[in-house]
């Protein structure tokens, strides 16, 4: 088969669909020039206080203790407020842990 002469579809006499190079065609501007782009925080400036790292470790020790006394029956019958109470207080050191800088 012979190939058929002249221009072929979609592409220009260069043999190309689009113009060479050219980094500023169309719509594209770059992100720090349109306001998307957020400098990086740095480092230094993520610290979380002093106090923070003993607190949430006290407050999942106190979740820990208060399931366990519950479970041995040391503040009489066996309560689901003083489990709930045991459970929240973890989730709190939880999310303070998630948190720590």
């Amino acid at each position: 088969m012979a190939k058929a002469s002249g221009s072929k579809k979609g592409r220009s006499a260069q043999g190309r669909a689009t113009p060479k190079g050219g980094g500023s065609l169309g719509r594209y501007t770059d992100a720090e020039s349109s306001g998307r782009y957020t400098k990086a925080t740095p480092t230094s400036a993520k610290v979380s206080p002093r106090w923070w790292g003993p607190v949430l470790l006290t407050l999942m020790l106190l979740g820990v203790i208060l399931i366990l006394l519950n479970y041995l029956s040391v503040f009489g019958n066996p309560s689901g407020w003083l489990m709930l109470t045991g459970i929240v207080t973890i989730a709190i050191g939880f999310l303070m842990a998630t948190a720590y800088r």
